[in-house]
């Protein structure tokens, strides 16, 4: 089985307006406690890396969070390795307009410029549409085990459990995810949980 984190690049710093409000946003939008680095150095090949638009660059985000990491950043640090899955989302965030076709030219951009037999854009998405500007034509086996609204819904236990909280689920459940994993790949939220 190989290691894929959820939100892979969330353990960073906020843009700055956001950081005052940190340890609240965190608690929601965190989904991994190390860095991109970190992961490689545990093994981590599998990245799901949302993203926004944002003072002309594109920056990670997730729901209200906009991080100070740029995604061209990550992904020359990705290049570098062998064997790398990326999932590319355009997030729909609640701060800026979605600028689908500039995605559109980023996702064609990372297939010009990264994919080889060593680097897989495994699929991109417009977050809340059932738009694809790609998926790849490799047949993955990857199992995702997240906290997600989804999940909440069809299998809380208590109050607590529909509540948004990316590190208490993965407390709760990565072990039995890890245990009862039969694909090749797993994707987790705080994955060394």
């Amino acid at each position: 089985m190989i290691l894929g984190t959820h939100n892979s690049a969330t353990s960073g710093k906020l843009v700055w307006w956001q950081r005052p409000f940190a340890l609240l946003l965190h608690l929601t939008s965190r989904c991994q406690d190390r860095t991109i680095a970190e992961q490689l150095a545990d093994g981590v090949r599998l990245f799901n890396l949302q993203v926004c638009w944002y003072k002309g660059e594109w920056r990670i985000s997730h729901g209200l969070c906009i991080y100070e990491e740029r995604l061209m950043d990550i992904l020359a640090q990705l290049k570098a390795y062998k064997g790398i899955v990326i999932q590319l989302y355009l997030d729909n965030n609640f701060w800026l307009k979605r600028s689908e076709r500039a995605f559109v030219r980023l996702v064609s951009d990372v297939k010009k410029n990264y994919c080889n037999p060593n680097f897989i854009l495994q699929k991109a998405w417009i977050e809340g549409t059932e738009k694809y500007p790609h998926k790849t034509g490799y047949k993955l086996s990857i199992e995702e085990h997240y906290w997600s609204q989804g999940w909440a819904s069809a299998f809380a236990n208590s109050w607590l459990d529909k509540l948004p909280l990316p590190k208490r689920h993965a407390k709760k459940h990565n072990a039995a995810y890890k245990k009862a994993c039969k694909s090749d790949y797993l994707m987790l939220d705080f994955y060394t949980m």
